[in-house]
């Protein structure tokens, strides 16, 4: 009784921190909605399901078809933070946080300036920053090498119940550097629960091993 008692509070702990660690897609973080053809300019307070422009200029939703001559794996669309124009960019809708605790937001980012238009732009590319949460600047160089597929990361403390993400380009001119899919994110799991989750499993592993030396025994 007491070993099946530590399997479902083990299972149970398991369970809680893959529900903590699990990355969902923010609304729209794919930017698949709508389909806009080819491509499509968006002004400032223009709007997506999930998203608004902000900032000057405008920002491009690009459809990409099959094959894909730039940039190989993503077979849907992405946001081009350069519009026409650079200066722009688009925040998230809010989204429920929990005050104090910690997330980590990936996106796939993709200097697209060498092969499109044909100029490798190495300067600033683009900005991320969480409402309340620091700035984090990426520079075409060293974070999104030209032609080049990344997963970028970054982290922030909430400070209140709800949070939006603001992506901004940074190069300041349609340079082609900041382009970005698949924006997730996830809770990062505390290291006191994970203290915790460990010393449950102690006097479980324990009993498995008495377990396994009486039937061996046996």
């Amino acid at each position: 009784m007491k070993l099946s008692k530590s399997i479902v509070i083990a299972s149970a702990m398991g369970l809680i921190l893959a529900s903590s660690a699990a990355a969902a897609l923010v609304l729209n973080g794919d930017f698949a909605v709508p389909i806009e053809g080819t491509a499509a300019f968006l002004t400032v307070g223009s709007t997506i399901p999930g998203w608004t422009v902000v900032g000057s200029g405008g920002v491009n939703v690009d459809h990409v078809f099959t094959p894909n001559p730039y940039w190989t794996g993503n077979t849907s669309q992405f946001m081009d933070l350069t519009g026409n124009t650079g200066g722009a960019g688009v925040q998230s809708d809010a989204f429920a946080t929990i005050p104090l605790q910690t997330y980590q937001v990936t996106f796939d980012a993709f200097n697209g300036s060498l092969v499109f238009p044909g100029t490798a732009w190495t300067g600033p590319a683009l900005s991320l920053q969480a409402s309340g949460g620091p700035l984090a600047n990426y520079n075409g160089l060293t974070d999104l090498p030209a032609g080049v597929p990344k997963i970028l990361t970054y982290s922030f403390t909430a400070v209140s119940g709800s949070t939006t993400l603001t992506f901004m380009d940074t190069s300041g001119f349609d340079s082609n550097a900041g382009w970005i899919d698949n924006v997730a994110i996830q809770a990062v799991p505390e290291p006191a629960t994970m203290m915790i989750f460990g010393a449950l499993l102690v006097p479980f592993a324990a009993r498995t091993l008495r377990t396994l030396r009486k039937n061996r025994v046996a």
